[in-house]
């Protein structure tokens, strides 16, 4: 899990960079942002899926109900944290949502060094 952490922030930092190039300096506190909520959300995963191996072998439907709920608990965890980014604090849609995006593209690059 370390390693794909790494991944995400190397890519949130070069996300920052490109909107802060191409945008100004208002997009660093929304890209970020965005980076945060990204990194935060493979943190509750790591959390849900060590729950759920932890139970698979007492209770497999209690493992699979698990990952559900972790499912649920991202999602609206990330539209929460949206709405906080670009309701309350003001910041910058495309910096918050494509540093996001960005940083999500961290599982495939994981994925596919693993899978070397």
């Amino acid at each position: 899990m370390r390693s794909l952490i790494i991944i995400q922030i190397i890519l949130i930092l070069a996300s920052t960079v490109g909107f802060y190039h191409y945008m100004g300096e208002v997009t660093l506190m929304a890209s970020f942002f965005g980076g945060a909520v990204a990194i935060v959300n493979t943190l509750l995963l790591s959390r849900r899926l060590d729950s759920a191996a932890g139970m698979a072998d007492d209770n497999p439907d209690g493992g699979v109900l698990t990952l559900y709920l972790g499912v649920i608990q991202r999602f609206i965890f990330v539209l929460v944290m949206f709405g906080v980014g670009m309701g309350v604090l003001k910041l910058t849609p495309p910096a918050m949502l494509g540093t996001f995006a960005l940083a999500q593209l961290a599982y495939m690059i994981y994925g596919s060094k693993k899978a070397k």
